[in-house]
């Protein structure tokens, strides 16, 4: 019993283990820029049921780890006491984010569409399944997939995790692989990446006088999950009454539980030190160094967690359809996002470019890894530019909410002419988008 508790974690800091021996004694990936935590990931995916079978890895386990780790490390991070920096801009951030979500959906659409046509296996409204696997992971993918596999979508379950494992892949391979062109071409033009090596330094022992400091960052953290899930609990039980429209925005509001820890966190912190100026707060037990290290260790384990997690079992049927769509989405979403960005931020190009696109193809977590490679210390402004534009996007993002449930009436009513309005209503959507950017920009160059 104690080890089925724990046995998940046991294997994950073995697959850190195996990826820290690789990178030390194989010359070749000393010369890439591959994260330990990814390439632990690759590991666990080797090891586990879906190549050798060597370890029993428990998917449910995993995915409850990973869920969990996530509102930790955001709450974490979204505690530190950050100066905004002007290249900080949580709008165009959350612009960003939800129109790369509408510009995948359309080219979900539009290749289902096209493969219907040959193969009526494929429902035209799977489509805007990859918009929830590639931008915001395996569990929203698989929980949106089941509940149109309940409605009649053939196996929707397995299609959502097939198509995050996609996801997966282009932000991992792919995104390591741009990650060292970038830095390459960088080296070309002597112009030098935030690349910053490894030093030996003294740490202070952060102790308070009544509490290990470390042991205090975990009980704020602790404090603030209890009231996101309290947050959580009443805004499904107000969208009870809703119907299929409520279900799946309790669904999705469950899957942006950090989201919601990182705005909570935002909050406590203003609060806090506002009661810390005026003296009511005797001693400020908020420690950045020792939030950065909390969230350094959640997201590294979290990142090998979501990629071992990933099963191929249920792919059969539509395996060329999804390969297909996902190498056309992640090649285009890697265009899209580089036109916006470089359209949006005018500094920290690079940090930016890599982050949005590793957390609009994997998850956040994989956009930290690969942005901690070229920002270890977070001093860009573009782990921000994610954690607000995240939340930004939680309300830019709604009306998608109501478009994903075209797909759900059209396999209820069977009238497929829904599916042709969800489209249109991403067309609709980015036209509006698109003023409110030029909107804000304007107002930002005055």
């Amino acid at each position: 019993m104690f080890w089925d508790m724990i046995d998940d974690f046991v294997y994950i800091t073995l697959f850190f283990a195996i990826a820290i021996l690789l990178k030390k004694y194989i010359p070749g990936l000393k010369r890439f820029i591959i994260p330990n935590s990814i390439l632990a990931g690759f590991v666990g995916l080797i090891l586990g049921p879906n190549v050798l079978g060597l370890i029993p890895l428990d998917a449910d386990g995993l995915g409850t780890i990973i869920y969990h780790l996530m509102a930790i490390g955001f709450i974490a991070l979204s505690l530190r006491s950050v100066k905004k920096s002007k290249n900080v801009n949580a709008l165009n951030a959350g612009i960003i984010i939800v129109s790369t979500y509408l510009f995948q959906g359309v080219l979900g659409l539009a290749m289902s569409f096209g493969f219907n046509i040959f193969d009526k296996q494929i429902f035209p409204g799977m489509g805007l399944l990859f918009p929830l696997g590639f931008g915001q992971g395996p569990g929203q993918a698989f929980s949106i997939g089941t509940q149109w596999e309940k409605l009649g979508l053939l196996n929707g379950g397995g299609a959502g995790l097939a198509i995050a494992a996609s996801g997966f892949a282009w932000a991992t391979i792919g995104g390591i692989i741009i990650l060292n062109i970038l830095i390459v071409n960088k080296k070309k033009k002597h112009e030098q990446i935030q690349v910053v090596p490894k030093k030996e330094m003294m740490v202070k022992d952060y102790e308070f006088s009544d509490m290990d400091g470390l042991t205090i960052q975990f009980v704020i953290i602790g404090v603030i999950y209890f009231v996101v899930f309290l947050i959580i609990q009443g805004l499904k039980l107000l969208l009870s009454d809703m119907g299929d429209l409520g279900a799946t925005l309790a669904t999705t509001l469950e899957g942006f539980h950090f989201v919601i820890g990182a705005l909570v966190a935002l909050l406590f912190r203003k609060v806090y030190d506002k009661l810390f100026d005026l003296g009511i707060a005797e001693e400020n037990y908020l420690n950045d160094f020792l939030l950065h290290r909390v969230s350094g260790l959640v997201f590294d384990f979290m990142v090998a967690a979501s990629i071992a997690a990933v099963m191929f079992s249920e792919i059969s049927g539509i395996v060329f359809y999804i390969v297909l769509t996902s190498l056309i989405i992640g090649m285009g979403t890697y265009g899209f996002i580089y036109f916006i960005v470089k359209k949006t931020i005018k500094s920290h190009e690079i940090e930016n470019r890599i982050g949005f696109f590793g957390m609009l193809t994997g998850t956040i977590s994989t956009g930290m890894s690969l942005l901690r490679e070229v920002d270890p210390t977070l001093k860009s402004g573009t782990a921000e530019n994610l954690i607000y534009g995240s939340g930004m996007s939680l309300f830019l993002g709604a009306p998608l909410l109501a478009i994903l449930t075209f797909p759900a009436l059209a396999l209820k009513s069977g009238d497929s002419m829904l599916n042709v309005y969800a489209l249109f209503s991403l067309f609709g959507y980015g036209i509006f988008l698109w003023v409110l950017w030029l909107v804000n920009n304007r107002k930002r160059n005055k």
